[in-house]
């Protein structure tokens, strides 16, 4: 099989790894969202800015790399943002020792900062390497780990709250980061001319401005980036649905999370052997279904009263199965045809992530104990996805 370059192909873990990681640091402490407000004598609304703040930090930190890629590799992009990544992890630590909620928050902005270079690197990498009918399966089997990581990450906070402290939680931060610089350590350097102008402030806005104004790439992205918001929209409000409202443990709740975040697994397997037989557009459709049937699960349930684990696991099921499949066409079709990779990439990214922000952001204004709060925002995230996906059909297909 020829590939882009011949160089060493990329390890399929050590790429799952790196983009499963800032999902990772994002979603980890999720069950101990209500302790860490109960220490700080903080709102539920103020506490959930741990992981809003991250978004945003995640969606700038897009922007960050695509010009150290071009100049000085792939690779040294990627160290540079763990870098920050493992500074970041004492900042987070000196914030809870003092006892300052504001500095814990600017540690988890740095931290968001630093982790981006996951997402956005590991697209530059896939695509520098593989031609786009070849990508496509691999960015499926890619989310894998971006999706089902981030279950197993919660299933360890919530264990780790119940059984030792939430403090600890970004000890084990501090020591993922290094697993991942580890890993990293064995990907290819896939930069095969390196850019000297790359870094300068008006190349990168000439750059930046270009991939801004390419319809294809934005439109993708806009899918891609309300898809994400499912999964951000669940790790802000179902811990207090879960915790709060049903009454589980965050032990247990993180435990019994694993069973909706397994669909990402069948979806994420199932997406990558769709994509060998059908059509972007067809694997696509199948992944919109699969997460509106779960949405409606959940707002019906919600709506006559039905609140307990079973109404809130099996919707989140079957959103899980259909999120994968949305992803793996999105990213591709957005990237496929753009010439600067890692620009595209990086903008891809930051759109996603953007619009994740304001949709975790928007969710935050609402009271995150109501039950009804987060199935109604699937519903709308579902609509403006729906007209997206329609527009892209027209003009693309």
């Amino acid at each position: 099989m020829k590939y882009r370059m011949n160089v060493k192909k990329p390890h399929l873990a050590c790429l799952m790894l790196l983009i499963g990681f800032p999902s990772v640091a994002t979603v980890f402490i999720s069950p101990a969202l209500p302790q860490i407000g109960s220490f700080y004598h903080i709102s539920p609304a103020y506490t959930q800015q741990l992981m809003s703040l991250f978004v945003v930090g995640y969606a700038i930190g897009q922007l960050f790399y695509p010009p150290i890629a071009n100049r000085f590799g792939r690779k040294i992009a990627i160290y540079s943002g763990l870098v920050l990544y493992l500074f970041a992890c004492l900042v987070c630590l000196a914030g809870i020792y003092s006892h300052i909620f504001s500095l814990l928050l600017i540690g988890r902005l740095l931290m968001a900062l630093g982790a981006s270079v996951g997402m956005a690197i590991t697209f530059t990498i896939i695509n520098d390497f593989y031609h786009p009918d070849q990508a496509r399966p691999i960015v499926s089997y890619t989310v894998l780990a971006y999706a089902f990581m981030p279950a197993m990450a919660i299933a360890l906070g919530g264990v780790v709250t119940s059984d030792l402290s939430w403090v600890d939680c970004f000890y084990i931060y501090l020591a993922y980061g290094l697993v991942i610089l580890f890993s990293s350590m064995y990907l290819p350097e896939t930069l095969q001319e390196k850019d000297y102008h790359s870094l300068k402030p008006s190349y990168i806005l000439k750059n930046n401005r270009r991939a801004f104004s390419c319809v294809r790439l934005l439109m993708f992205s806009v899918i891609y980036g309300l898809m994400s918001a499912f999964i951000y929209i669940i790790a802000s409000g179902a811990p207090f649905i879960g915790i709060k409202e049903i009454g589980l443990s965050p032990a247990m709740y993180g435990a019994l999370l694993l069973i909706p975040y397994s669909g990402q697994f069948i979806g994420s397997l199932s997406a990558g052997k769709l994509n060998q037989k059908f059509g972007p557009y067809r694997v696509l459709g199948i992944g919109y279904i699969c997460v509106i049937l779960g949405s409606l699960m959940m707002l019906i349930s919600f709506a006559l009263g039905i609140i307990n684990t079973v109404s809130l696991l099996l919707p989140m099921f079957f959103i899980m199965i259909g999120l994968p499949m949305t992803y793996g066409s999105a990213t591709v079709m957005a990237v496929s045809n753009y010439d600067d990779k890692a620009t595209g990439s990086a903008v891809m990214g930051f759109l996603t992530m953007s619009i994740t922000l304001i949709a975790t952001v928007l969710f935050t204004l609402f009271p995150a104990t109501h039950p009804m709060v987060m199935p109604v925002c699937f519903v709308v995230v579902l609509i403006l996805a729906g007209v997206v996906i329609g527009f892209c059909y027209k003009q693309y297909q």
